[in-house]
């Protein structure tokens, strides 16, 4: 029974202070929208986010939440192209797939229209979070990003 109590204060108390050990996950850096695709169906692209790992453990990557807009619009959705794991003390290029929602691209193009003849600008916008997780433990990663398309 006293070794029953001793692991199960052990267990909770690891419980607790694990998760007080690790550190932000922090964005490094964002590439500009590459490997763009225009077409009928609309926009693809990928989206390259650098990201630091400054804990002693390896988080891997599960999935994205993050919303594309241009302007305005709710344009489109970001993907995680594949999961990958960030190596604790790394850098670790991630790569994000963009792709426009049907019928996004209409939209877009008739509501900037005056903007394209014109030369003006039309602004480009990622914003939401990656979910990793490691030993069980859940972490996100806020992702925002914006660029202006000049025509």
């Amino acid at each position: 029974m006293l070794k029953k109590a001793i692991f199960a204060f052990f267990f909770v108390s690891l419980a607790m202070a694990l998760p007080g050990c690790f550190h932000k996950i922090e964005v490094v850096e964002i590439e500009k929208f590459s490997n763009v695709e225009l077409g009928f169906n609309g926009m693809k692209s990928d989206l390259v986010v650098r990201v630091y790992n400054p804990n002693y453990l390896s988080f891997k990557l599960k999935s994205a939440d993050i919303l594309l807009r241009v302007g305005e619009i709710e344009a489109g959705d970001v993907e995680l192209a594949e999961q990958i794991t960030l190596a604790s003390n790394d850098t670790t290029d991630v790569v994000l797939r963009v792709a426009t929602r049907k019928g996004a691209l209409g939209r877009i193009l008739k509501q900037n229209f005056r903007d394209m003849i014109n030369g003006g600008e039309i602004p480009f916008s990622a914003e939401g979070e990656i979910t990793g997780q490691s030993l069980g433990l859940k972490r996100k990663i806020p992702i925002k990003y914006s660029e202006t398309l000049e025509l």
